[in-house]
């Protein structure tokens, strides 16, 4: 099965607001803390539902300090089967 991995930085306050935020968004994506000293969640989605956990966190990202890991494109996660990179969450200029 292909799965889609997205890791972002969040305030360590913020680790329990963003899992229980994506509970609600029910099989949009499996939530993991990585490092809850720095913040580094990882968010494991299908293909189908990656452009929505993007669009997402992009959402997030206005309420709560939330910043994709690997921020340049040649080191990007690409998710199988599409032939998309994530992007970043951030607006530019934020």
């Amino acid at each position: 099965m292909d799965v889609c991995c997205v890791q972002v930085r969040v305030a360590r306050h913020d680790i329990g607001l963003l899992c229980s935020l994506m509970a609600g968004y029910e099989g949009v994506a499996i939530v993991r803390t990585m490092d809850p000293r720095e913040g580094v969640v990882e968010l494991l989605a299908a293909p189908a539902f990656y452009q929505v956990l993007l669009d997402i966190l992009q959402g997030l990202s206005a309420e709560m300090t939330l910043s994709l890991l690997a921020e340049d494109a040649d080191t990007h996660p690409r998710c199988p089967g599409t032939d998309e990179e994530p992007s970043s969450p951030h607006p530019a200029g934020h």
